[in-house]
């Protein structure tokens, strides 16, 4: 394991990476903050675990080729505009791991431990995204982009439903929260941060408690007591996370469809809302299977702060939503 002097280190460069990518006026210079992050995310991933040596690797090559062919085409723009503008939004889609660029950040997400799959799922994903907002679109892009809400929709939706891991539920999941979010995107909306931000703090409410409990895997759920706290929670945070109204997960889907119900893209809201409904059946039944779990061979005794936290997380979760709605709706009177 890295000590934790380097490990902050490491994860200062990855910030420093996002800062300099997304405010930098050149695309020399959006290309040198993205390779640093590069850089100093694959000692984070590895952590001395040879087993995260093969992940870290498929990622670099993935991550390298979609930061020349996103430099490449960031210097050539003036003479061929239209192709690499096209291009720029084939890299960030690479770099996002959105679809139909997803396989790389499905293998490696599974291989990779909750601390580092949080990253990969939320830190990671900003500079592209921001990249993404302020590049332009034309109507290459726009293609690309509208391909990727409606694959990422349907894959997100049909791909976790007979799945056993619980990172690639997540990741899953992930596709389909990525279509919500280029949603705004389409008409240039800066509500997609808002989405970016609600996602962030659901994903990392659970995969906190998977966290604390070690789990990987549903059938891990039958082999460990948990406690009603962690298993309420645990409930909660997942049927959030699958947009369940009127749980927190609930609002940034809201807000979306508020602002695309008004528009041309009734086509790919309604490909969201049905994956958004076949999402929230695995959460269910992940939910469930939490639930109804009596026996067990490992026991947790958790302390008094890991359990004022999952209090504090299933609060937020069922009163946030409501509250979240509301403000919106005042603010747009």
């Amino acid at each position: 394991m890295l000590n934790s002097f380097w490990g902050f280190m490491f994860f200062m460069g990855m910030l420093s990476g996002v800062w300099i990518s997304i405010h930098s006026n050149s695309w020399f210079g959006v290309w040198a903050g993205l390779e640093l992050n590069l850089i100093c995310f694959i000692p984070f991933i590895i952590q001395g675990d040879v087993v995260c040596s093969e992940p870290s690797v498929k990622y670099f090559l993935v991550q390298a080729c979609a930061s020349f062919l996103l430099f490449f085409s960031g210097v050539s723009m003036m003479n061929y505009m239209g192709v690499m503008k096209s291009l720029i939004t084939i890299s960030l889609l690479m770099k996002l791991g959105a679809a139909p660029f997803y396989f790389w950040y499905l293998w490696v997400g599974n291989s990779l431990k909750w601390i580092q799959f949080l990253s990969l799922s939320t830190i990671q994903k900003i500079s592209p995204l921001v990249l993404l907002f302020f590049s332009g679109l034309n109507k290459g892009s726009e293609v690309l982009i509208y391909l990727s809400i409606i694959v990422g929709g349907v894959v997100g939706g049909i791909g976790g439903i007979n799945e056993a891991s619980l990172r690639k539920l997540l990741v899953y999941s992930s596709l389909n929260h990525m279509g919500w979010m280029m949603m705004p995107l389409m008409v240039e909306n800066e509500l997609w941060l808002v989405y970016f931000f609600f996602y962030c703090l659901m994903l990392m409410m659970v995969v906190w408690i998977l966290y604390l409990l070690k789990l990987y895997y549903l059938n891990q759920m039958f082999s460990v007591s948990i406690s009603w706290i962690a298993k309420l929670t645990l409930f909660v945070s997942f049927l959030s996370l699958g947009g369940l109204p009127p749980l927190l997960g609930f609002f940034p889907k809201f807000i979306v469809i508020e602002m695309s119900s008004g528009s041309l893209m009734l086509f790919s809201l309604f490909f969201l809302i049905m994956s958004s409904v076949i999402t929230l059946f695995y959460y269910l039944r992940a939910s469930l299977s939490v639930l109804m779990l009596n026996y067990s061979k490992v026991k947790f005794n958790f302390t008094f702060s890991e359990k004022f936290s999952m209090i504090l997380i299933m609060i937020m979760t069922m009163i946030g939503g409501v509250m979240s709605i509301m403000f919106f709706q005042s603010f747009l009177q």
